[in-house]
């Protein structure tokens, strides 16, 4: 799905995601240290299935997929996901993923991507969120409890063509 937005930050764009972005996506989510802590296999791991959903998440029904840049240079920093559902009442809640190219790591680049999102995701009437984060991905755990996210519950996920399984969280935000 594609949003039709451009979500400004102070130092930031987050934009619909591209065909010209995929290179840059996939070089994080793929790479053994960048996305150590994602569902997204390796590279080597990564079969025909996997990239045929990855070469049309452009055109995905399942949910958004954004890029975040730089406002004074367009050089790409990251990238967010947003995937809608509706819980028992009919309430719109989504739930999102990040990932912050290791260059920029440390700088609040991934706190200023998600409370973007947040804001659009309430924009759209979205009433809550949900993100998961390894137990073992300290930064990513402090920066959702530093945005007001409550651990919801323990879970674990297992990166897609591997046998590396992480301990997480469930984190989970209300919207008002």
């Amino acid at each position: 799905m594609r949003s039709g937005k451009k979500l400004f930050g102070k130092r930031i764009i987050v934009r619909d995601c591209e065909k010209s972005d995929l290179d840059f996506c996939t070089g994080m989510w793929f790479d053994k240290e960048n996305g150590k802590y994602l569902s997204d296999p390796e590279k080597e791991y990564i079969d025909e299935k996997f990239q045929r959903a990855v070469d049309e998440i452009n055109d995905s029904p399942l949910g958004y997929y954004f890029v975040a840049e730089s406002l004074d240079t367009g050089e790409q920093i990251g990238s967010c996901c947003a995937f809608p559902d509706y819980d028992g009442e009919d309430d719109l809640i989504f739930d999102i993923g990040y990932c912050v190219h290791k260059a920029y790591w440390r700088q609040g680049y991934g706190s200023e991507t998600v409370m973007l999102l947040l804001d659009w995701i309430k924009s759209i009437g979205g009433k809550a969120v949900t993100a998961e984060a390894a137990k073992d991905n300290k930064a990513s755990c402090e920066m959702l409890k530093k945005l007001g996210f409550e651990v919801l519950r323990e879970s674990s996920f297992k990166k897609y063509n591997m046998d590396i399984c992480f301990k997480s969280y469930i984190f989970g935000k209300t919207l008002k």
